[in-house]
C-alpha cells in the first residue's frame, strides 16, 4: 500500500468538480493518503486507461458520472469497467435522484456499484476510501506504508544532493568536500566502536544495534550540510530537523517491533515498550506525505 490513493474519474465538466475534488482530497488528506486523479471525459477514455496494465492496476477507485455529453453513458461506462475488473469499486453518480441510478445498475446486472446523488460525491468517496484501507490501516501494514514512503525519501534525497551539488559554487563545493574527511573519520571511529562491541557479544541478539556504514541518514546530512553550506532552503531547516528528529527515529524503531499476540489480535510494541497504534501510524503518515511534498518541490528547479 502507497500514500496515494489513485482515482480514474470519468467526467466530462471536470471543471464544475474541482470543489468536490478539494473536499475530497482534504478528507483523504487528513487520514495522511494524499488523492491523484485521472481524469477521462468519456467512456471510450476511461477504456484505455483501464486496459493500460500499468496504470489500470493502479487504479484504486473509479467515479462515473451518468450523464457524459455526445457518447455513451455513465451506466454503459460501468459494463466496461467491471469488463476490466471484475471487483473494482465504483461510484456511480449524477443529477438525478440516487433511485433512478440504482436501477440502472440493476437492469445491466453489475454488482459492487456505489451510487449517489452529486452534491454528497466527497462524503460517498471518503466511506469507500475508509471502507478500501480499513484492512491496510492495521499496524502490521501501516509499518509497511511507513518504511515505502522514508525509502522513497531516501531517494528523492540522493538526488537532491547530486544536482545541488552540481549547482553549487565552486567555494561551497570545496566547503562540502572539506568536511567530508572529519565526517568519514568520524564513521570510522564509530565503525571501529561497533567492531570492537561485535567481538564481545555474548548472543546473536546483540549484533542488531552494530550497524555502522553511509547510512541514508548520513546522506540526509550531508545534504542538509550541502544548504547550510551555500544558504539554501534556509525556510525548510525546521522540516529537514522535524524529520531527521522526529519521523526517522520512528522508523527505524519499526525494524525492531515486539509482538504481543492475543486471541486474534496483534499488539505491538517499539524497542522502548510504547505501544504502537493507529493514531501513531496516521501522525507519521501525514509528516511523511508533508516532507515528500516538501523535497519534491525543492527538486523543481
Amino acid at each position: 500500500m502507497r500514500l496515494d490513493f489513485n482515482v480514474l474519474w470519468v467526467e466530462d465538466q471536470k471543471d464544475q468538480v474541482e470543489a468536490q475534488k478539494d473536499r475530497i482530497s482534504m478528507l483523504l488528506r487528513k487520514e495522511g493518503f494524499r488523492l491523484q486523479v485521472q481524469f477521462a471525459d468519456s467512456v471510450d477514455a476511461a477504456a484505455g486507461f483501464l486496459s493500460d496494465d500499468i496504470y489500470g492496476d493502479h487504479i484504486d477507485l473509479v467515479l462515473m458520472d451518468y450523464d457524459l455529453g455526445p457518447g455513451r453513458h455513465g451506466d454503459e461506462g460501468l459494463e466496461v469497467v467491471r469488463h476490466e475488473f471484475p471487483y473494482k469499486d465504483i461510484i456511480f453518480y449524477s443529477g438525478q435522484k440516487a433511485a433512478d441510478l440504482a436501477q440502472m445498475v440493476t437492469d445491466r446486472h453489475i454488482q459492487g456499484v456505489f451510487v449517489c446523488h452529486r452534491p454528497e460525491l466527497p462524503d460517498t468517496v471518503f466511506g469507500v476510501f475508509e471502507n478500501l484501507v480499513r484492512k491496510v490501516l492495521d499496524i502490521d501494514h501501516a509499518r509497511g506504508i511507513v518504511m515505502g514512503a522514508t525509502s522513497d525519501i531516501d531517494e528523492i534525497v540522493v538526488s537532491l544532493l547530486s544536482s545541488a551539488f552540481e549547482r553549487s559554487s565552486d567555494d561551497d563545493k570545496k566547503a562540502l568536500l572539506d568536511d567530508l574527511p572529519r565526517r568519514i573519520k568520524k564513521k570510522k571511529k564509530s565503525f571501529d566502536q561497533a567492531l570492537a562491541n561485535a567481538s564481545k557479544v555474548q548472543h546473536p541478539a546483540d549484533l542488531t544495534p552494530l550497524h555502522a556504514v553511509f547510512t541514508s541518514d548520513d546522506r540526509f546530512r550531508l545534504l542538509r550540510k550541502l544548504f547550510e553550506i551555500g544558504g539554501l532552503h534556509t525556510e525548510k531547516g525546521g522540516a529537514f530537523d522535524d524529520y531527521r528528529d522526529n519521523v526517522v527515529p520512528k522508523r527505524n524503531d519499526l525494524a525492531h517491533i515486539t509482538v504481543r499476540t492475543e486471541g486474534f489480535s496483534r499488539r505491538l510494541f517499539d524497542r522502548a515498550g510504547g505501544e504502537l497504534t493507529s493514531a501513531n501510524m496516521k501522525e507519521l503518515r501525514l509528516k511523511l506525505l508533508q516532507f515528500h511534498d516538501d523535497l519534491v518541490g525543492l527538486l523543481s528547479p
